[in-house]
Protein backbone atom coordinates (compact mmCIF):
# COMPACT_ATOMS: atom_id res chain seq x y z
CA UNK A 1 0.00 0.00 0.00
CA UNK A 2 2.81 2.41 0.90
CA UNK A 3 4.44 1.79 -2.48
CA UNK A 4 1.23 2.01 -4.53
CA UNK A 5 -0.11 5.12 -2.78
CA UNK A 6 2.43 7.65 -4.15
CA UNK A 7 2.07 6.19 -7.66
CA UNK A 8 -1.71 6.50 -7.43
CA UNK A 9 -1.53 10.11 -6.24
CA UNK A 10 1.09 10.90 -8.89
CA UNK A 11 -0.87 9.67 -11.88
CA UNK A 12 -4.19 10.81 -10.42
CA UNK A 13 -2.97 14.41 -10.42
CA UNK A 14 -1.40 14.09 -13.89
CA UNK A 15 -4.47 12.60 -15.56
CA UNK A 16 -6.75 15.15 -13.91
CA UNK A 17 -4.75 17.98 -15.49
CA UNK A 18 -4.21 16.38 -18.90
CA UNK A 19 -5.32 18.28 -22.01
CA UNK A 20 -4.82 17.76 -25.74
CA UNK A 21 -3.01 21.08 -26.18
CA UNK A 22 0.57 21.88 -27.25
CA UNK A 23 2.86 23.52 -24.69
CA UNK A 24 5.72 25.90 -25.49
CA UNK A 25 8.39 23.88 -27.40
CA UNK A 26 5.67 21.54 -28.71
CA UNK A 27 5.00 24.18 -31.37
CA UNK A 28 8.58 24.29 -32.68
CA UNK A 29 9.67 20.74 -31.91
CA UNK A 30 6.53 18.84 -32.91
CA UNK A 31 3.90 20.81 -34.84
CA UNK A 32 6.32 22.60 -37.15
CA UNK A 33 8.10 19.31 -37.88
CA UNK A 34 4.81 17.52 -38.57
CA UNK A 35 3.68 20.33 -40.86
CA UNK A 36 6.73 19.69 -43.02
CA UNK A 37 6.32 15.93 -42.72
CA UNK A 38 2.81 15.75 -44.17
CA UNK A 39 3.94 17.86 -47.12
CA UNK A 40 6.89 15.55 -47.82
CA UNK A 41 6.32 12.74 -50.30
CA UNK A 42 8.07 9.39 -50.20
CA UNK A 43 9.44 7.22 -47.38
CA UNK A 44 13.08 8.11 -48.13
CA UNK A 45 12.37 11.85 -48.10
CA UNK A 46 10.51 11.57 -44.79
CA UNK A 47 13.39 9.58 -43.27
CA UNK A 48 15.91 12.23 -44.34
CA UNK A 49 13.63 14.91 -42.88
CA UNK A 50 13.65 13.02 -39.58
CA UNK A 51 17.45 12.82 -39.65
CA UNK A 52 17.86 16.52 -40.43
CA UNK A 53 15.36 17.86 -37.86
CA UNK A 54 17.03 19.68 -34.97
CA UNK A 55 15.69 21.44 -31.86
CA UNK A 56 18.16 23.74 -30.11
CA UNK A 57 21.26 21.60 -29.49
CA UNK A 58 19.47 18.27 -29.83
CA UNK A 59 18.12 15.94 -32.45
CA UNK A 60 14.98 14.33 -31.04
CA UNK A 61 14.76 11.18 -33.14
CA UNK A 62 12.68 9.35 -30.53
CA UNK A 63 10.20 12.20 -30.00
CA UNK A 64 9.84 12.94 -33.71
CA UNK A 65 9.62 9.27 -34.57
CA UNK A 66 6.72 8.71 -32.16
CA UNK A 67 4.89 11.81 -33.39
CA UNK A 68 5.47 10.71 -36.98
CA UNK A 69 4.10 7.23 -36.24
CA UNK A 70 1.03 8.72 -34.55
CA UNK A 71 0.26 10.94 -37.54
CA UNK A 72 0.81 8.09 -39.99
CA UNK A 73 -1.52 5.79 -38.02
CA UNK A 74 -4.21 8.25 -36.87
CA UNK A 75 -3.89 11.04 -39.41
CA UNK A 76 -3.31 13.67 -36.71
CA UNK A 77 -1.30 14.30 -33.55
CA UNK A 78 -2.82 13.98 -30.08
CA UNK A 79 -0.79 15.67 -27.36
CA UNK A 80 -2.69 14.03 -24.50
CA UNK A 81 -1.74 10.57 -25.76
CA UNK A 82 1.90 11.60 -26.18
CA UNK A 83 1.89 12.99 -22.63
CA UNK A 84 0.56 9.69 -21.26
CA UNK A 85 3.35 7.83 -23.06
CA UNK A 86 5.93 10.28 -21.73
CA UNK A 87 4.64 10.20 -18.15
CA UNK A 88 4.48 6.40 -18.30
CA UNK A 89 8.28 6.32 -18.37
CA UNK A 90 8.24 6.83 -14.59
CA UNK A 91 6.59 3.41 -14.13
CA UNK A 92 9.32 1.77 -16.19
CA UNK A 93 11.89 3.71 -14.20
CA UNK A 94 10.42 2.34 -10.96
CA UNK A 95 10.88 -1.21 -12.29
CA UNK A 96 14.52 -0.50 -13.20
CA UNK A 97 15.20 0.94 -9.75
CA UNK A 98 13.67 -2.17 -8.16
CA UNK A 99 16.09 -4.35 -10.13
CA UNK A 100 19.04 -2.30 -8.80
CA UNK A 101 17.81 -2.02 -5.22
CA UNK A 102 19.37 -4.41 -2.65
CA UNK A 103 19.87 -7.19 -5.23
CA UNK A 104 21.43 -9.51 -2.61
CA UNK A 105 18.51 -9.24 -0.16
CA UNK A 106 16.73 -12.60 0.01
CA UNK A 107 13.87 -11.43 2.25
CA UNK A 108 11.39 -9.88 -0.21
CA UNK A 109 9.31 -8.27 2.56
CA UNK A 110 12.37 -6.54 4.00
CA UNK A 111 13.47 -5.48 0.51
CA UNK A 112 10.01 -4.02 -0.20
CA UNK A 113 10.07 -2.20 3.14
CA UNK A 114 13.37 -0.52 2.34
CA UNK A 115 12.00 0.31 -1.14
CA UNK A 116 9.11 2.41 0.22
CA UNK A 117 11.19 5.65 0.43
CA UNK A 118 12.23 5.08 -3.20
CA UNK A 119 8.58 5.09 -4.29
CA UNK A 120 7.90 8.36 -2.49
CA UNK A 121 11.02 9.99 -3.92
CA UNK A 122 10.21 8.87 -7.45
CA UNK A 123 6.42 9.31 -7.64
CA UNK A 124 6.27 12.96 -6.57
CA UNK A 125 5.58 16.12 -8.55
CA UNK A 126 8.79 17.99 -7.79
CA UNK A 127 9.72 17.64 -11.47
CA UNK A 128 6.27 18.72 -12.71
CA UNK A 129 7.77 20.97 -15.42
CA UNK A 130 8.64 17.80 -17.34
CA UNK A 131 5.30 16.06 -16.81
CA UNK A 132 2.14 16.44 -18.92
CA UNK A 133 4.36 18.02 -21.59
CA UNK A 134 4.67 15.90 -24.72
CA UNK A 135 8.13 16.94 -25.92
CA UNK A 136 9.77 17.27 -22.49
CA UNK A 137 8.47 14.01 -21.02
CA UNK A 138 9.25 11.95 -24.12
CA UNK A 139 12.74 13.44 -24.29
CA UNK A 140 13.90 13.73 -20.68
CA UNK A 141 12.18 10.81 -18.98
CA UNK A 142 12.68 8.21 -21.68
CA UNK A 143 16.34 9.23 -22.10
CA UNK A 144 16.84 8.31 -18.43
CA UNK A 145 14.92 5.04 -18.81
CA UNK A 146 16.91 3.96 -21.86
CA UNK A 147 20.21 4.97 -20.24
CA UNK A 148 19.68 3.11 -16.95
CA UNK A 149 18.32 0.08 -18.82
CA UNK A 150 21.40 0.13 -21.08
CA UNK A 151 23.63 0.11 -17.99
CA UNK A 152 21.70 -2.84 -16.56
CA UNK A 153 22.09 -4.80 -19.79
CA UNK A 154 25.75 -3.87 -20.19
CA UNK A 155 26.42 -5.44 -16.80
CA UNK A 156 24.89 -8.71 -18.03
CA UNK A 157 27.15 -11.55 -19.11
CA UNK A 158 25.15 -12.95 -22.03
CA UNK A 159 25.28 -11.92 -25.66
CA UNK A 160 21.57 -11.11 -25.53
CA UNK A 161 22.16 -8.64 -22.70
CA UNK A 162 25.04 -7.09 -24.64
CA UNK A 163 22.89 -6.70 -27.77
CA UNK A 164 20.14 -5.17 -25.64
CA UNK A 165 22.62 -2.72 -24.16
CA UNK A 166 23.67 -1.52 -27.63
CA UNK A 167 20.04 -1.10 -28.75
CA UNK A 168 19.15 0.81 -25.58
CA UNK A 169 22.29 2.95 -25.96
CA UNK A 170 21.12 3.96 -29.42
CA UNK A 171 17.60 4.66 -28.12
CA UNK A 172 19.03 6.82 -25.31
CA UNK A 173 20.88 8.95 -27.88
CA UNK A 174 17.73 9.07 -30.01
CA UNK A 175 15.79 10.41 -27.03
CA UNK A 176 18.29 13.08 -25.96
CA UNK A 177 21.87 14.13 -26.52
CA UNK A 178 22.99 13.17 -23.03
CA UNK A 179 22.64 9.56 -24.17
CA UNK A 180 26.14 9.99 -25.63
CA UNK A 181 27.41 10.08 -22.04
CA UNK A 182 26.80 6.34 -21.90
CA UNK A 183 29.96 5.95 -24.01
CA UNK A 184 32.45 6.42 -21.11
CA UNK A 185 30.15 4.50 -18.75
CA UNK A 186 29.79 1.57 -21.15
CA UNK A 187 33.51 1.47 -21.96
CA UNK A 188 34.31 1.55 -18.25
CA UNK A 189 32.09 -1.50 -17.70
CA UNK A 190 33.49 -3.63 -20.53
CA UNK A 191 37.13 -2.62 -20.02
CA UNK A 192 37.01 -3.31 -16.26
CA UNK A 193 35.79 -6.81 -17.14
CA UNK A 194 38.39 -7.23 -19.89
CA UNK A 195 35.64 -7.71 -22.47
CA UNK A 196 37.74 -6.08 -25.18
CA UNK A 197 35.60 -7.18 -28.12
CA UNK A 198 32.56 -5.46 -26.67
CA UNK A 199 34.33 -2.11 -26.94
CA UNK A 200 33.87 -2.39 -30.70
CA UNK A 201 30.09 -2.43 -30.36
CA UNK A 202 29.97 0.66 -28.14
CA UNK A 203 32.27 2.56 -30.49
CA UNK A 204 30.29 1.44 -33.57
CA UNK A 205 26.97 2.62 -32.10
CA UNK A 206 28.63 5.90 -31.11
CA UNK A 207 29.99 6.39 -34.63
CA UNK A 208 26.62 5.71 -36.28
CA UNK A 209 24.87 8.06 -33.85
CA UNK A 210 27.42 10.82 -34.42
CA UNK A 211 26.93 10.43 -38.17
CA UNK A 212 23.15 10.76 -37.72
CA UNK A 213 23.64 13.87 -35.57
CA UNK A 214 26.11 15.37 -38.07
CA UNK A 215 23.59 15.21 -40.94
CA UNK A 216 22.58 18.86 -41.50
CA UNK A 217 23.54 19.75 -37.93
CA UNK A 218 23.53 23.46 -37.10
CA UNK A 219 26.51 24.20 -34.84
CA UNK A 220 25.20 27.70 -34.05
CA UNK A 221 22.04 26.45 -32.37
CA UNK A 222 23.04 26.94 -28.75
CA UNK A 223 19.96 27.89 -26.74
CA UNK A 224 21.95 29.68 -24.04
CA UNK A 225 23.75 31.92 -26.55
CA UNK A 226 22.69 31.79 -30.22
CA UNK A 227 25.88 33.65 -31.22
CA UNK A 228 28.14 30.85 -29.96
CA UNK A 229 28.60 27.33 -31.25
CA UNK A 230 27.25 24.39 -29.25
CA UNK A 231 30.72 23.22 -28.24
CA UNK A 232 31.98 26.67 -27.25
CA UNK A 233 29.21 26.93 -24.66
CA UNK A 234 30.77 23.95 -22.85
CA UNK A 235 33.68 26.21 -21.92
CA UNK A 236 31.36 28.21 -19.64
CA UNK A 237 30.91 25.36 -17.15
CA UNK A 238 30.33 26.50 -13.56
CA UNK A 239 31.05 24.03 -10.71
CA UNK A 240 28.36 25.57 -8.51
CA UNK A 241 25.82 24.85 -11.27
CA UNK A 242 26.85 21.18 -11.17
CA UNK A 243 26.37 21.04 -7.38
CA UNK A 244 22.93 22.68 -7.58
CA UNK A 245 21.90 20.31 -10.37
CA UNK A 246 22.92 17.30 -8.26
CA UNK A 247 20.30 18.11 -5.61
CA UNK A 248 17.78 20.29 -7.45
CA UNK A 249 15.08 17.96 -6.10
CA UNK A 250 15.40 20.00 -2.90
CA UNK A 251 14.41 23.27 -4.59
CA UNK A 252 11.41 25.04 -3.10
CA UNK A 253 9.21 26.66 -5.76
CA UNK A 254 8.89 30.42 -5.22
CA UNK A 255 11.93 30.77 -2.93
CA UNK A 256 15.04 31.07 -5.10
CA UNK A 257 17.51 32.20 -2.42
CA UNK A 258 16.54 29.42 -0.01
CA UNK A 259 16.53 26.86 -2.81
CA UNK A 260 20.05 27.77 -3.93
CA UNK A 261 21.47 27.27 -0.44
CA UNK A 262 19.54 24.04 0.16
CA UNK A 263 20.69 22.59 -3.16
CA UNK A 264 24.30 23.73 -2.73
CA UNK A 265 24.46 22.22 0.75
CA UNK A 266 22.74 18.92 0.00
CA UNK A 267 24.40 18.65 -3.39
CA UNK A 268 27.82 18.94 -1.75
CA UNK A 269 26.84 16.29 0.81
CA UNK A 270 25.71 13.92 -1.95
CA UNK A 271 28.89 14.40 -3.99
CA UNK A 272 31.07 13.81 -0.92
CA UNK A 273 29.04 10.72 -0.03
CA UNK A 274 29.32 9.26 -3.53
CA UNK A 275 33.04 10.04 -3.57
CA UNK A 276 33.44 8.20 -0.26
CA UNK A 277 31.50 5.24 -1.64
CA UNK A 278 33.81 5.13 -4.65
CA UNK A 279 36.86 5.14 -2.37
CA UNK A 280 35.24 2.39 -0.29
CA UNK A 281 34.82 0.22 -3.40
CA UNK A 282 31.01 0.26 -3.48
CA UNK A 283 31.05 -0.15 -7.27
CA UNK A 284 32.12 -3.77 -6.80
CA UNK A 285 29.09 -4.45 -4.59
CA UNK A 286 26.45 -2.75 -6.74
CA UNK A 287 27.87 -1.69 -10.13
CA UNK A 288 24.40 -0.83 -11.50
CA UNK A 289 23.87 1.91 -8.91
CA UNK A 290 27.47 3.13 -9.17
CA UNK A 291 27.36 3.40 -12.98
CA UNK A 292 23.94 5.10 -12.86
CA UNK A 293 25.31 7.70 -10.44
CA UNK A 294 28.27 8.28 -12.75
CA UNK A 295 25.93 8.80 -15.72
CA UNK A 296 23.84 11.38 -13.83
CA UNK A 297 26.90 13.28 -12.60
CA UNK A 298 28.25 13.39 -16.17
CA UNK A 299 24.83 14.70 -17.25
CA UNK A 300 25.06 17.41 -14.58
CA UNK A 301 28.45 18.48 -15.94
CA UNK A 302 27.13 18.51 -19.51
CA UNK A 303 24.02 20.52 -18.63
CA UNK A 304 26.14 22.95 -16.63
CA UNK A 305 28.35 23.51 -19.66
CA UNK A 306 25.43 24.13 -22.01
CA UNK A 307 23.11 26.04 -19.67
CA UNK A 308 25.43 27.96 -17.30
CA UNK A 309 24.93 31.18 -19.29
CA UNK A 310 21.34 31.23 -18.03
CA UNK A 311 22.59 31.64 -14.47
CA UNK A 312 22.49 29.47 -11.38
CA UNK A 313 18.70 29.76 -11.10
CA UNK A 314 18.32 27.71 -14.32
CA UNK A 315 19.82 24.76 -12.48
CA UNK A 316 16.85 24.88 -10.08
CA UNK A 317 14.36 24.26 -12.89
CA UNK A 318 12.02 21.45 -11.92
CA UNK A 319 12.49 19.87 -15.35
CA UNK A 320 15.89 18.72 -14.01
CA UNK A 321 14.62 17.68 -10.56
CA UNK A 322 14.17 14.06 -11.65
CA UNK A 323 17.98 13.76 -11.71
CA UNK A 324 18.28 15.05 -8.15
CA UNK A 325 15.54 12.66 -7.03
CA UNK A 326 17.36 9.73 -8.63
CA UNK A 327 20.64 10.63 -6.91
CA UNK A 328 18.81 10.80 -3.58
CA UNK A 329 17.32 7.36 -4.34
CA UNK A 330 20.74 5.92 -5.15
CA UNK A 331 22.18 7.46 -1.98
CA UNK A 332 19.44 5.75 0.08
CA UNK A 333 20.05 2.46 -1.76
CA UNK A 334 23.77 2.61 -0.96
CA UNK A 335 23.09 3.61 2.65
CA UNK A 336 20.69 0.70 3.13
CA UNK A 337 23.03 -1.74 1.41
CA UNK A 338 26.16 -0.68 3.25
CA UNK A 339 24.89 -0.07 6.78
CA UNK A 340 21.33 -1.32 7.32
CA UNK A 341 20.79 -4.49 5.33
CA UNK A 342 23.09 -6.85 7.25
CA UNK A 343 23.23 -5.32 10.72
CA UNK A 344 23.11 -7.67 13.69
CA UNK A 345 20.54 -5.33 15.22
CA UNK A 346 17.57 -5.38 12.82
CA UNK A 347 15.64 -3.01 15.08
CA UNK A 348 18.14 -0.22 14.35
CA UNK A 349 17.70 -0.61 10.60
CA UNK A 350 13.94 -0.77 11.04
CA UNK A 351 13.91 2.49 13.01
CA UNK A 352 16.03 4.22 10.37
CA UNK A 353 13.75 2.87 7.63
CA UNK A 354 10.60 4.07 9.45
CA UNK A 355 12.14 7.53 9.92
CA UNK A 356 13.08 7.61 6.24
CA UNK A 357 9.58 6.53 5.18
CA UNK A 358 7.94 9.25 7.29
CA UNK A 359 10.36 11.90 5.99
CA UNK A 360 9.85 10.90 2.35
CA UNK A 361 6.07 10.78 2.77
CA UNK A 362 6.08 14.33 4.12
CA UNK A 363 8.39 15.37 1.28
CA UNK A 364 6.14 13.64 -1.28
CA UNK A 365 2.95 15.25 0.02
CA UNK A 366 4.65 18.68 0.04
CA UNK A 367 5.92 18.31 -3.54
CA UNK A 368 2.58 16.92 -4.72
CA UNK A 369 0.76 19.92 -3.29
CA UNK A 370 3.09 22.36 -5.05
CA UNK A 371 3.03 20.32 -8.25
CA UNK A 372 -0.75 20.05 -8.25
CA UNK A 373 -1.13 23.83 -7.93
CA UNK A 374 1.42 24.38 -10.70
CA UNK A 375 -0.14 21.86 -13.11
CA UNK A 376 -3.67 23.10 -12.45
CA UNK A 377 -2.60 26.71 -13.09
CA UNK A 378 -0.67 25.71 -16.20
CA UNK A 379 -3.66 23.80 -17.59
CA UNK A 380 -5.94 26.76 -16.86
CA UNK A 381 -3.57 29.15 -18.65
CA UNK A 382 -3.27 26.85 -21.67
CA UNK A 383 -7.03 26.41 -21.98
CA UNK A 384 -7.62 30.14 -21.58
CA UNK A 385 -5.02 31.07 -24.21
CA UNK A 386 -6.34 28.50 -26.70
CA UNK A 387 -9.92 29.66 -26.08
CA UNK A 388 -8.97 33.26 -26.86
CA UNK A 389 -7.12 32.07 -29.98
CA UNK A 390 -10.14 30.13 -31.24
CA UNK A 391 -12.40 33.15 -30.80
CA UNK A 392 -9.96 35.48 -32.59
CA UNK A 393 -8.49 33.12 -35.22
CA UNK A 394 -10.73 34.50 -37.98
CA UNK A 395 -10.12 38.13 -37.05
CA UNK A 396 -7.44 40.36 -38.61
CA UNK A 397 -5.45 40.25 -35.34
CA UNK A 398 -5.58 36.75 -33.86
CA UNK A 399 -4.21 36.24 -30.34
CA UNK A 400 -1.39 33.74 -29.85
CA UNK A 401 -2.31 30.37 -28.27
CA UNK A 402 0.81 30.55 -26.08
CA UNK A 403 -0.08 31.89 -22.59
CA UNK A 404 1.50 35.07 -21.28
CA UNK A 405 3.97 34.34 -18.47
CA UNK A 406 5.03 36.64 -15.60
CA UNK A 407 8.60 36.82 -16.94
CA UNK A 408 8.64 37.41 -20.69
CA UNK A 409 11.97 36.76 -22.44
CA UNK A 410 12.79 37.59 -26.05
CA UNK A 411 12.61 33.89 -26.85
CA UNK A 412 9.13 33.62 -25.36
CA UNK A 413 7.88 36.64 -27.31
CA UNK A 414 9.34 35.18 -30.50
CA UNK A 415 7.73 31.79 -29.82
CA UNK A 416 4.34 33.41 -29.22
CA UNK A 417 4.52 35.07 -32.63
CA UNK A 418 5.70 31.90 -34.42
CA UNK A 419 3.07 29.75 -32.73
CA UNK A 420 0.29 31.64 -34.53
CA UNK A 421 1.59 30.63 -37.93
CA UNK A 422 2.57 27.09 -36.90
CA UNK A 423 -0.82 26.32 -35.35
CA UNK A 424 -2.74 27.84 -38.25
CA UNK A 425 -0.74 25.74 -40.72
CA UNK A 426 -1.30 22.60 -38.63
CA UNK A 427 -5.06 23.14 -38.63
CA UNK A 428 -5.07 23.81 -42.38
CA UNK A 429 -3.07 20.63 -43.11
CA UNK A 430 -5.14 18.51 -40.74
CA UNK A 431 -2.12 17.71 -38.57
CA UNK A 432 -3.78 18.95 -35.39
CA UNK A 433 -7.24 20.15 -34.43
CA UNK A 434 -7.52 21.88 -31.05
CA UNK A 435 -10.47 20.77 -28.89
CA UNK A 436 -13.42 23.14 -29.01
CA UNK A 437 -13.19 25.32 -25.92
Amino acid sequence: MLILLPATLFYGVLFRNLVNLPLLDDYDALLEFLNRLVQTKGVAAKFLLLLAEQHNEYKLFWVHGLAMAQVELMGHVNFAQLCVLGDGAVLVLAFLLWLMFLPQEKNSVRRLTFFVPVAWLLFQLGYCDTLNWAMASLQNLWAIVFSLAAIQCALGLTRTAYAGALILYMLAIAASGNGFLLLPVGLLIVISRRQWRRCTGWLAVTGVSIAAYAYHYNMMSSQSNPHLSVFSTLLHLRPDYVVVFVDNAGAVRGSTYLSVWICLTLGTVLLVFFGWLAWRGYALKNPAVACSVLFIILTAIGVAGIRSDFGLVQGLSSRYAIYGALLAIFAWAALAEEFLQNRNEPSFGDRVCVAMVVTMMLYGFFMDEMGYQYLAQREQNMVKAMTVYEHTAASPSPVSPVPIYPVETEGMISLRQRALGILGESIRLGVYEPPKL
